[in-house]
């Protein structure tokens, strides 16, 4: 093959691969899996209690992973607020963890105070996220979970209420 012919063919591949990637960050996966020991993730709260996911089994749970220095991680706090608001009704338990310190996030949320459970998985919390499915190492990450404790749905990026209640009510 020419010179020309082979360097074609490598940017050819390199944009597919770009496209590829930027498709799969545009569009919330749907993974679905039989099982996870997601119970036995434990991490403390604000007050250094240790918590298990497995706190709220029986519930469908939305993990949201998120940092205090994230634009879209707090634009979507409202709407996590909203959906644990009606968590009586759609039998819902919002649990946020944060990917850094404590002292950071309990400085961030004395002006935005909210009404669901704060874990604190320092820089494990993106590793954390990677093996929920967070690919990207995307922040906000948000998992929908079942009240059977499997993975059903993971959203990359910013969400809003309506995707929320979506998800909610598809599971």
């Amino acid at each position: 093959m020419s010179p020309n012919a082979t360097r074609g063919t490598l940017i050819g591949v390199a944009i597919i691969g770009l496209l590829l990637g930027f498709l799969s960050q545009q569009y919330p996966s749907a993974i679905t899996h039989t099982a996870h020991p997601l119970d036995k993730i434990t991490l403390p709260d604000l007050s250094n209690t240790p918590r298990s996911l497995a706190d709220w089994a029986g519930k469908k749970r939305v993990i949201n992973f998120w940092a205090t220095w994230c634009p879209p991680c707090r634009k979507e706090i409202p709407a996590l607020i909203t959906l644990q608001n009606n968590s009586t009704t759609n039998n819902v338990q919002v649990i946020s963890i944060a990917i850094e310190d404590q002292q950071s996030v309990q400085s961030f949320l004395k002006d935005y105070p909210i009404n669901f459970p704060v874990l604190i998985a320092g820089d494990d919390g993106i590793t954390l996220s990677t093996t929920m499915g967070n690919r990207a190492n995307a922040v906000p990450f948000t998992v929908f979970i079942d009240e059977d404790g499997a993975i059903q749905k993971t959203h990359a990026g910013e969400i809003s209420l309506l995707e929320l209640q979506e998800l909610i009510h598809t599971n």
